[in-house]
């Protein structure tokens, strides 16, 4: 993760914590194919079937630069967890941004916390849809679904594993959802 339109990393937590107190939520525009909000309400889903909570975890790219900033900060206005039913934004949320396209979709925190000297070894886990993959992280699918299995043995598996964790943060239902200006 890194700057969004103009503003930096640290401002964007500033202010999502604060929406989170506000409001009770907050709304974080994610771009992946590996995140569409079907997929991440089935990884809520489970996660809260078994009597956990789905957590998020925001890190640090493996080298400097290597979070593309995104540019565009159109606002969403609405969002859907289905498609079908649209609701407006919580009165008194800061503004969603991010480029609205008919698949532009969110996160959904109720918790976020900012961590200082975390480290998470992306060895331990695997593609939550397909367990046999290790996570593979790259521009176009940095955001995706994971679960605990071992991956150091596997041929795919990413040479930069080590990765600091800036933030973590918990999902809530609908876990994710779809936007619209």
């Amino acid at each position: 993760m890194g700057s969004h339109a103009g503003e930096d990393s640290d401002a964007i937590f500033t202010r999502k914590i604060a929406d989170i107190r506000s409001v009770g939520r907050t709304f974080w525009v994610v771009r992946s194919h590996k995140a569409k909000p079907d997929m991440i309400q089935t990884i809520g889903a489970t996660v809260c079937n078994l009597s956990r909570d789905p957590l998020c975890a925001f890190l640090a790219p493996s080298s400097p630069g290597g979070a593309v900033p995104t540019k565009t900060s159109s606002a969403a206005a609405e969002y859907s967890a289905n498609r079908s039913e649209w609701k407006t934004l919580p009165s008194g949320i800061t503004p969603v941004t991010g480029q609205m396209t008919p698949s532009t979709c969110a996160l959904v925190f109720d918790q976020l916390c900012l961590r200082a000297s975390a480290v998470v070894d992306l060895w331990q886990y695997a593609d939550f849809f397909d367990l046999k993959q290790p996570v593979r992280i790259r521009q176009g699918a940095s955001t995706l679904g994971v679960t605990h299995a071992e991956t150091s043995k596997h041929p795919d598996r990413m040479k930069s594993h080590l990765r600091e964790v800036i933030a973590v943060g918990r999902l809530v239902h609908p876990f994710a959802v779809w936007l619209k200006g």
